[in-house]
């Protein structure tokens, strides 16, 4: 999903003049170049006054101070708002309708449901398959989050594992946090937006503790057999009960579950030693 034509437009002229106004003291392209023509210089330098400008926040406060080009309230606010830019390298790991979603690389981990401009990303990045490195600048526009029309990719074939590495990863913060879908708050300040906002509050779970309690004891009682199968079936009983009675804990959890996870996997590799002695 790409901004609508106008705000695509209104995008281009308040980074446009912003860029423009960054020349005047940074002289990387003619001298005097009006806002409109800054895009059409070569890439090479655009991206090279685009970074110098990002590297040197007082240029954009001495701007705002300053509003050159006469913007009105509204406009310089959404140019005030590009405080809150956010540059480094990411992952672009689906193409959604609603927009793409790029992976912070580095510490701390974060989805950013970002929108496209003119082209969407998908056409952008040339149809590769994702996911993609890239480096990029993420800039809030009004409530949603778009991108600077800047974007270096990297060229980089990931292997099979670090394909599942960066899934899973996307999978664990889609789930725990959701997909930030905006960078400030109703008056401009930094605030953090996502999915999950937009959801209804799930209903909660019943308190199966008791349940999973009683489950635990009956099966440490299973211990007599006939088979070593059934022995072994049973023994993975044991193993998964109490892994369920780990993951309801208050604190700990997810390391206990780590912990007892172990005897879940021995116990199958025993039944199917089992079962493949009984194949032979």
């Amino acid at each position: 999903m790409n901004l609508s034509t106008p705000d695509i437009d209104l995008f281009y002229k308040l980074h446009g003049s912003l860029l423009a106004i960054a020349n005047r003291g940074l002289k990387i392209l003619p001298e005097g170049i009006a806002p409109d023509q800054v895009r059409k210089q070569p890439i090479q330098q655009v991206v090279k006054l685009r970074d110098a400008c990002y590297d040197e926040p007082e240029i954009l406060e001495r701007y705002l101070a300053a509003n050159p080009d006469q913007l009105p309230v509204d406009e310089l606010a959404l140019v005030a708002s590009w405080r809150q830019r956010i540059t480094g390298e990411f992952y672009i790991v689906r193409y959604l309708k609603t927009y793409a979603i790029f992976m912070s690389m580095k510490e701390p981990e974060h989805l950013y449901g970002v929108l496209g401009l003119i082209d969407p990303l998908e056409v952008v990045m040339g149809g590769a398959p994702v996911p993609i490195m890239v480096k990029a600048t993420l800039l809030p526009f009004r409530d949603r989050i778009i991108y600077d029309g800047l974007v270096n990719p990297y060229r980089i074939y990931f292997g099979p594992g670090i394909r599942s590495s960066i899934n899973a990863t996307y999978s664990r913060l889609k789930e725990r946090e959701g997909i930030i879908e905006g960078l400030i708050g109703p008056g401009g300040q930094p605030q953090l937006r996502t999915s999950l906002a937009r959801k209804a509050p799930a209903k909660p779970a019943p308190d199966w503790q008791p349940a999973v309690d009683g489950i635990v004891a009956q099966t440490e009682k299973m211990r007599q057999t006939d088979t070593k199968l059934q022995g072994a079936a049973f023994g993975l009983l044991r193993a998964a009960a109490s892994l369920d009675q780990a993951t309801l804990q208050e604190q700990g959890a997810e390391d206990e579950a780590a912990r007892r996870v172990k005897p879940v996997r021995t116990a199958i590799t025993k039944i199917e030693r089992l079962l493949n002695e009984e194949n032979w």
